[in-house]
């Protein structure tokens, strides 16, 4: 099945059981599959180091695993030799990697000893100490002496990319910079004074500043100042970028194939160009919107994130069918933005639909987003069971909107609601709302 690329990286989608068996609810990282791996026991290894093994997500980088199967390995007491066979020979970190690096978070004695044993292999002590690292799980006093050095290594790389980005100076008089400057200072290490930046631009605003900003937007080749000069463009509701968007926004671009794919220059200038639509006045996105979304490929990516922001009760009727016809296509990854607008419009009619995201997608970000749109309405029944359900989901999002929405916790789910908020490895705002549901 090939996969419509909006990241710029296409890949052959992986497979997913049905949500009917144990291990498709495990690879999709809903909360009935982490319920049912508890209730199997040992039944369930198998299952679960299949999904370690073979990653089940189409987006590692968005797709949250580590928490929900790093504790399922504890909770589960999971054979860790299997698995460190399966990690020996990778030359980069793995899920597994993520979920034995959750496991030591959580004291498990076998992951503690997996990474202080001399005899672990070099890989594996890596994948586990970078996964330690990038989530701040560990510091690096708490490491063996080699998980230690690995760790050190990754600080020395960080702080040698921060020395070399470029630090503009200070924008203290913006109004006095030349337009040139001005749109290098977007390049920066941050992006806080990019709001300051576009009201400069926009304050300017005259024919020379729009004409320079279409220039810059037409030819540069510098990402930061070509975003910055097409979302000015679009603040100031100048039109006269919508030709050349289209013309990109119809550009065939098949990732796979070489002699079909966008070069890497107008693959940039195409996402600047929808954010320059998407930074247009509400009543023109809306009606490119309507315009775009039938229109396939990346005009289709550009409406849905137009209705995002902009959608009407006008326009549910045509998202929930587009929802219904697409939610199985890559597991949900080509209904993300129409799934935030039928939930920003938060119509109990969409609660069927949004249930059946919430059970099926194998995406897990389409799963959160149905979920999130479910909790504007716990007053249905259906969005109460899915809600629970989602207190043992893989995304820590998902998570807090269950603490937080969930009308009537039984004693299980206070149970789980208590765990998340003692959990070492859910984040911030899910430890807060976890706590404060307890507080209720």
């Amino acid at each position: 099945m090939e996969r419509r690329s909006v990241a710029g990286v296409t890949a052959d989608p992986p497979a997913i059981e049905p949500s009917t068996t144990r291990l498709g609810l495990l690879q999709r990282g809903r909360g009935d599959g982490f319920l049912a791996a508890l209730q199997a026991g040992p039944a369930a290894h198998d299952d679960l180091l299949q999904c370690l093994l073979h990653d089940p997500r189409l987006d590692p980088q968005l797709e949250a695993r580590g928490r929900y199967y790093g504790e399922l390995v504890v909770d589960l007491a999971l054979p860790l030799p299997p698995l460190l066979a399966g990690l020996r020979d990778a030359s980069e970190p793995q899920l597994g990697h993520e979920a034995l690096a959750a496991a030591w978070r959580m004291g498990h004695r076998p992951a503690l000893a997996v990474l202080a044993d001399q005899d672990t292999g070099d890989a594996v002590v890596a994948g586990i100490t970078a996964c330690l690292w990038g989530y701040g799980w560990a510091t690096r006093v708490q490491l063996p002496a080699r998980a230690a050095a690995v760790w050190l290594q990754l600080e020395l790389e960080r702080a040698d990319s921060t020395h070399a980005e470029v630090r503009p100076r200070a924008p203290s008089a913006l109004a006095a910079l030349p337009l040139g400057e001005l749109l290098e200072l977007a390049r920066g290490p941050r992006s806080t004074r990019r709001d300051r930046l576009l009201g400069e631009l926009c304050a300017r605003g005259d024919e020379a500043t729009r004409s320079h900003l279409a220039a810059v937007v037409t030819d540069d080749l510098v990402y930061e100042r070509v975003r910055l000069a097409a979302r000015a463009l679009g603040m100031l509701g100048d039109e006269r970028l919508l030709p050349l968007a289209e013309a990109h926004f119809a550009r065939e671009d098949v990732f796979a194939d070489p002699r079909r794919r966008l070069p890497g220059d107008a693959r940039m200038r195409r996402a600047c160009l929808a954010d320059y639509v998407q930074h247009l006045p509400p009543p023109t996105a809306l009606a490119l919107a309507r315009s775009y979304h039938g229109r396939g490929g990346y005009f289709t990516h550009v409406a849905g994130c137009l209705f995002q922001e902009h959608a009407t009760s006008a326009d549910r009727a045509a998202l929930e069918a587009f929802v219904a016809a697409r939610q199985s296509d890559d597991g949900g990854f080509d209904v993300i933005s129409e799934l935030d607008a039928l939930g920003r419009l938060g119509d109990p009619r969409s609660a069927p639909l949004l249930a059946e995201v919430a059970r099926e997608a194998s995406y897990s970000q389409a799963r959160r987003r149905a979920v999130h749109a479910l909790a504007a309405m716990p007053q249905l029944p259906l969005a109460q069971a899915v809600l629970r359900e989602a207190l043992w989901d893989c995304e820590d999002e998902t998570a807090a909107d269950a603490c937080a929405f969930l009308p009537e916790p039984d004693a299980a789910a206070r149970q789980r609601i208590a765990a998340l908020a003692a959990s070492p490895l859910a984040d911030a705002e899910l430890v807060a709302r976890a706590e404060r549901r307890l507080q209720r």
